[in-house]
């Protein structure tokens, strides 16, 4: 198995002690270059020992660990923060399909997100690389008002970056997820329907059913009665479950503003 190279950029001493041990015991195949406690030390390090993956902490004061990036002049490798906050940052990580630990780190955590590396690692680049991904995170943190208008959908070959315009539903298949989009595309996700609906709830989206996140921007047609339903600009006939329906119509008329 290809060795993995991984660098961490950390300010306490605590916390990097925790993630080497797992990453020692757990994940033979990643070996720890070097570790650096601050921002500017991070980027001496990373320009001198280039890793395959980051692992960074956002908050190292009085900075904050995003400026490692912002310092770089190219971003070839796969970045995981590190967070001991449920943040407004964390929106846009998400946005920007990049993974993220919640502290106190957890043994499986660690090696999902790995795992997400590996596979990443594998396949060829055809997509957006970690470069596009971490300067679509820059502009998602440059926006004060937190109006993200895209999103980064994980593909077989890469990344595509969508406009969130071109999402018309999400579908939940188990515990994974398919965005139709427009032009009759559509990818599967490894991402539950929840996680989509925690991400685009404020966004236009509304989930009418356990199985359906709809764009509201896409209804063409509302049928009410027992059967209440969306008719979405794919022709796709989506059912409101009855206990969603009076939250779905309350939305509906916020939305269209009457």
């Amino acid at each position: 198995m290809e060795t993995i190279r991984a660098i961490i950029v950390e300010d306490e001493p605590k916390n990097v002690d925790i993630l080497t041990n797992i990453l020692e015991k757990y994940c033979q195949d990643v070996e720890v270059v070097g570790v650096a406690n601050s921002v500017r030390e991070g980027v001496k390090l990373i320009n001198s020992t280039p890793p395959d993956v980051l692992f960074l902490d956002i908050e190292m004061p009085p900075q904050k660990g995003f400026e490692v990036l912002e310092m770089l002049p190219t971003i070839n490798f796969d970045v995981i923060f590190i967070t001991a906050y449920q943040e407004y940052a964390l929106q846009a990580i998400k946005f920007a399909a990049l993974d993220y630990l919640l502290k106190p780190l957890k043994v499986s955590e660690v090696k999902t997100a790995l795992e997400k590396v590996r596979k990443h690692r594998q396949n060829s680049s055809h997509g957006a690389g970690p470069n596009e991904l971490a300067t679509v995170l820059k502009d998602y943190l440059k926006s004060k008002d937190n109006n993200f208008s895209k999103i980064v959908i994980p593909v077989n070959d890469g990344y595509n970056v969508v406009d969130l315009k071109e999402i018309l539903y999400c579908e939940a298949l188990d515990s994974y997820t398919k965005i139709q989009l427009t032009r009759n595309t559509n990818h599967v996700i490894s991402k539950s329907l929840k996680e989509y609906e925690e991400m685009l709830g404020d966004k236009g989206f509304f989930r009418v059913h356990k199985s359906f996140l709809i764009n509201m921007h896409h209804i063409t047609k509302i049928i009410k009665g027992l059967g209440a339903a969306v008719i979405m600009s794919d022709q796709m006939n989506i059912p409101i479950s009855s206990r969603k329906k009076e939250e779905f119509f309350n939305k509906l008329k916020e939305f269209m503003n009457i």
